[in-house]
């Protein structure tokens, strides 16, 4: 954990796919400066997770949840969840299994279905996504232990009624505005949509810092 003064609580971070929490620090150091203590956290086969297994978010919503009892455990009364991607998706669906009681969520880039994030990752090859995509997501949640076709973050957000932050690169090729316009569109609560335009699937801060670190800012301050 990385400790702010006076800490007006904690925000819990999750990394996306084939990355790890080394990629969420730039972040935290904001979020420090902001007054929060930060927890960074690796998915399992990632960083220095044990295992060599990932499911894009689907089990590891399970770990967003025992992060979040374990600050709980530890008497922290304002939770927030910030993820990007796959971590971001890993949220939204904790968030409708184990109705999680947090503060609010920032979320980064969650694709819309696990479908649709195959798909785009064919297109971008130029390789025919009818059959192929389907293909893989029905061997690849068959061998991991869950039903792919079900996996959806655009339905998992009619569940999140806490305040949300929603984050959104216009040229990013891995999700669609559409998707992202669909998940804003279901999230229940308090919301608010950020699209930065010059920002692709990557990290926002590089080219968007002042607008990311002033949105980030109201956001906690409940503005």
């Amino acid at each position: 954990m990385i400790k702010a003064d006076s800490a007006k609580g904690t925000v819990l971070m999750f990394h996306g796919f084939s990355s790890c929490k080394a990629s969420m620090i730039t972040k935290s150091e904001e979020l420090v400066k902001m007054g929060y203590n930060t927890l960074l956290v690796d998915f399992m086969g990632s960083g220095g997770s044990d295992g060599n297994e990932t499911t894009i978010g689907f089990k590891e919503a399970e770990e967003v949840k025992a992060c979040y009892d374990y600050l709980q455990q530890r008497g922290e009364k304002n939770i927030y969840l910030f993820g990007s991607s796959m971590g971001a998706a890993a949220i939204l669906k904790a968030i409708n299994d184990y109705q999680l009681k947090v503060s609010g969520i920032m979320i980064e880039c969650p694709f819309g279905t696990m479908y649709q994030t195959t798909c785009s990752r064919f297109q971008q090859m130029h390789v025919p996504t009818i059959p192929m995509a389907a293909l893989l997501d029905f061997w690849g949640g068959l061998e991991c232990g869950f039903n792919a076709f079900t996996y959806s973050p655009t339905n998992y957000a009619k569940s999140v009624s806490r305040p949300t932050l929603l984050m959104y690169g216009a040229l990013d090729e891995n999700v669609s505005r559409a998707e992202t316009d669909q998940i804003f569109a279901n999230l229940a609560g308090k919301k608010q949509l950020v699209i930065f335009q010059r920002a692709g699937h990557d990290d926002y801060l590089v080219n968007h810092k002042k607008e990311w670190v002033s949105k980030v800012d109201r956001f906690l301050r409940g503005k």
